[in-house]
């Protein structure tokens, strides 16, 4: 602070021990404009709270009702028609129109259209629209796969993604099957005991992977599954280190590390030996 240079402003998150404190700023309320744009877009501005925080985590989002969560969005560009949206996304016009509930084929620019992401795709994998703000990791940690999964699936040379641009997310049936599968989608009839023995795994190290804190599981829902080639690794930690800095480097989550090296908090001390997996 300039009257006094051994404070600052952030004293909260300084003064808060043994937890990671965030500190949001949404805008100021003696600022007519930002009065105005919180009380327009504040349940966005806080599910976008919601989608970062669980992002970070490295925990499932799922939208809220109502939010288009069964489909992507693409906005409209100049020179687009129905025609072309569809054979970008791999659907149908007449299921972009059902979808979107529109009486005619004439578009407008900026117009958002909602995007069936299901429909056309292989071997159980589906299509993201990549959205301001998305990074591979991003993606990756929302969809239950790893940045490698994106990378491979979608034959990238960059992690430099662009606004609009369609990526594959892998699903069960892109995995061969030969070294274990990333990820598993749960079917009718499914219960972890029966996917453990399935993937030669246990129900503990299914559990503990996917932060499960009971055995009911939901038709549809993603599971990680170990690979059976997969063996932790040792980093020591350095300065300026962050378990999410950490997570970052190894591609991985704050969650994963914390449940692998049984941490009780997000504090590190330099010299500390973390297993990555």
């Amino acid at each position: 602070m300039p009257e006094d240079p051994s404070k600052d402003y952030y004293y909260i998150q300084r003064l808060t021990p043994n937890t990671t404190a965030l500190l949001l700023e949404y805008g100021y309320i003696d600022n007519p404009n930002d009065v105005e744009k919180l009380q327009s877009n504040l349940l966005n501005y806080v599910e976008a709270v919601v989608k970062a925080v669980a992002n970070y985590a490295g925990v499932p989002y799922t939208p809220p009702t109502g939010s288009g969560s069964d489909g992507a969005t693409y906005t409209v560009q100049r020179g687009d028609s129905l025609w072309s949206i569809a054979q970008k996304f791999n659907t149908s016009v007449a299921e972009l129109r059902r979808l979107n509930n529109l009486t005619s084929d004439v578009l407008q620019i900026g117009q958002v259209l909602r995007i069936p992401t299901t429909g056309g795709n292989q071997g159980g994998s589906s299509t993201y629209v990549v959205q301001r703000g998305d990074s591979l990791w991003s993606i990756a940690t929302e969809n239950g796969v790893s940045v490698n999964d994106l990378i491979n699936a979608n034959n990238l040379t960059s992690t430099v993604l662009q606004i609009g641009q369609v990526l594959r997310i892998p699903g069960q049936g892109d995995n061969d099957g030969n070294t274990g599968t990333d990820t598993y989608t749960v079917e009718r009839n499914d219960s972890l005991w029966s996917i453990a023995q399935k993937f030669n795994t246990t129900v503990a190290e299914l559990q503990r992977l996917n932060n499960l804190t009971t055995n009911v599981l939901q038709i549809g829902q993603v599971l990680r599954i170990p690979g059976s080639t997969t063996t932790p690794r040792s980093y020591t930690v350095q300065s300026g280190d962050s378990l999410w800095s950490i997570a970052n480097r190894f591609d991985t989550t704050v969650l994963e590390l914390m449940n692998l090296n049984n941490l009780g908090t997000t504090v590190l001390q330099i010299g500390q030996v973390l297993q990555i997996p």
